[in-house]
Formats: structure tokens, C-alpha cells, sequence
């Protein structure tokens, strides 16, 4: 039987974590081969956001695993049910900070933010992003692979409060995940956890990607969220401890915004995280 060169699509389910009272949308999509390869297990993405990442995530793997620019993956979208709208947004952000977590700076940022309406303060009783964080490793992780050929080769991918989760699962529990693609966020907390990991440790191994956008700089919400300035904070700090196991590569997109970078960011950082498993593939001449 010969090879599709499509993903597939498995049915959605939902699963509720230890400690949340709502369920989350899981959603997987599987490699070209894994039908035909019953021997084979595939690296996982882990996509932030369920449906409204999910569906470019796994259409830029379909094409850069065409193109032999990746590797074929396994990837499983986590968020809050689609059809939740605006409540799941909301919860969301229940999702991706932690308790402790600082979302604008105190002063010029806040006050911004509180006169556009967004009282973060009143969101702390309620951050469970540590929650989730065990849930993904813990609960659903091991569920999902005892149904489907996962290989322990896991990537964390966000965007905006899901960039900044990803980059608080990366010091919060090191080695859970070995590749990380961290897009436009950087929760406050992380620039605390970064200096206090490099306390105690003199590598990390890991495989990161950072990217952001110029059209971020320009919006004023996104600014008194410090949302690029904090990210390139993180990024200049992991470039300048120089651990010697970590991979880091740091990108600036111009003239995108936070929505139009997430496609070039999604294949840029599926090609650096992956660089290691693709160095012998020979690409098509086509």
C-alpha cells in the first residue's frame, strides 16, 4: 500500500482535567504513514489553543512533511470547546497562568489595562495554569498514548498566553517537554523562573524557538502587556546564560501583527525544533 501524503483527522473528545469543573477540547491529528507504518511511533505538538490553532498547526505539518522539511508528527490540539465562544477565551486564561502570574506591569501597563476594562486582579483566585500544565503531562499524555504510537519526543507549541505558558512548562517542569516553539507572550512569572533556574542549573536541553512580531510593538494593549519586550527579555536572558545543550533561535517578523505571524512562526519553529530529525531527509526537487 502506498504512502498518503494527507493527515488525518481523528473525531473530537473531551476530557475533564483534575481540578478544572469544565471540559477541555482534545484534538489529534496523525502523520501521513501511520496507517501504513504499524510499527512506527511518531514526535508529538502539543498546540495550545485547541481549535483555533489547531487547524493551521496541523495544515503547516501536512505541507513541510510533503516538502521533507519535518519530520512526520503526531499533533494534539488542547483548548476550550469552540462553540464556548467568548467564554472560552475566558478560560483560557484560567488555562495558561499560573498562580503568581504577572500580566502587566504594575503602573503605566495595569492602569492601561484597567481603563480598557481588564481587571486582571480579579482573575487570581482562578489561574490554574499549574493545573494544566500537570494535566497535559500527566493525565493526558499517557491516555493519548495508550491509543496512538507516540514516540517520547514532545514539542510545546503557544501563541500570545499560550507562548507564555509554554515558556512557564519549560522552566516550571524541565524535560517534560524537549522542544518548544514560544510565539509573541511571556507571562511576568517566567522572567522570575528563569533567573531562579539558572540558580540551580548550568544547562538546559532543550530546543526553542521564539518569534514575534513588529505589527505587536504597535498595538497599545499588546504593549501594556508587555507582550514583546517580556518575551525578548526571556530570549535575551536564555541567549546570554549559554547553556550548552540549549538550541536557541530567536526571530522578528516584520510587517505582521499577533495574528497574521502565527503561520510563518508555526513552520519557522516546526523547522528549528525539528532540525536535528530532518538533517538526512533528501528534499523533493520539486
Amino acid at each position: 500500500m502506498s504512502t498518503p501524503y494527507a493527515m488525518s483527522w481523528e473525531e473530537p473528545r473531551t476530557l475533564r482535567a483534575d481540578g478544572f469543573d469544565h471540559d477541555h477540547e482534545v484534538l489529534v491529528a496523525l502523520p501521513p504513514s501511520y496507517h501504513v507504518s504499524p510499527e512506527r511511533r511518531y514526535p508529538v505538538v502539543w498546540s495550545m489553543d485547541g481549535a483555533m490553532a489547531f487547524s493551521v498547526t496541523s495544515g503547516v505539518a501536512n505541507l513541510y512533511t510533503v516538502g521533507r522539511r519535518i519530520p512526520e508528527i503526531i499533533v494534539v490540539g488542547v483548548g476550550h470547546r469552540s462553540e464556548h465562544g467568548m467564554l472560552g477565551m475566558a478560560q483560557r486564561t484560567f488555562d495558561f497562568f499560573p498562580p503568581g502570574s504577572v500580566w502587566s506591569d504594575p503602573g503605566l501597563g495595569s492602569g492601561y489595562m484597567e481603563r480598557m476594562g481588564f481587571h486582571f486582579e480579579m482573575s487570581r483566585p482562578f489561574l490554574k495554569g499549574d493545573l494544566f500544565l500537570d494535566f497535559l503531562v500527566d493525565q493526558l499524555r499517557p491516555t493519548l498514548a495508550s491509543q496512538y504510537r507516540m514516540a517520547d519526543d514532545h514539542t510545546l507549541w503557544g501563541h500570545s498566553a499560550g507562548g507564555g505558558f509554554a515558556g512557564y512548562a519549560m522552566l516550571a517542569r524541565p524535560g517534560a517537554f524537549g522542544r518548544f516553539i514560544i510565539g509573541s507572550g511571556t507571562n511576568g512569572l517566567t522572567i522570575d523562573l528563569e533567573a531562579e533556574y539558572a540558580k540551580d542549573h548550568d544547562d538546559l536541553e532543550a530546543r526553542v524557538f521564539i518569534g514575534m512580531a513588529d505589527g505587536e510593538i504597535n498595538h497599545a494593549p499588546l504593549c501594556a502587556q508587555r507582550l514583546v519586550s517580556r518575551t525578548a527579555l526571556l530570549a535575551e536572558n536564555l541567549r546570554l546564560r549559554g547553556y550548552p545543550s540549549l538550541d536557541l533561535r530567536i526571530r522578528f517578523y516584520a510587517d505582521r501583527d499577533h495574528f497574521t505571524v502565527i503561520p510563518p512562526l508555526v513552520g519557522d519553529g516546526l523547522q528549528h525544533v525539528y532540525a536535528d530529525l530532518v538533517a538526512g531527509l533528501e528534499k523533493p526537487n520539486w
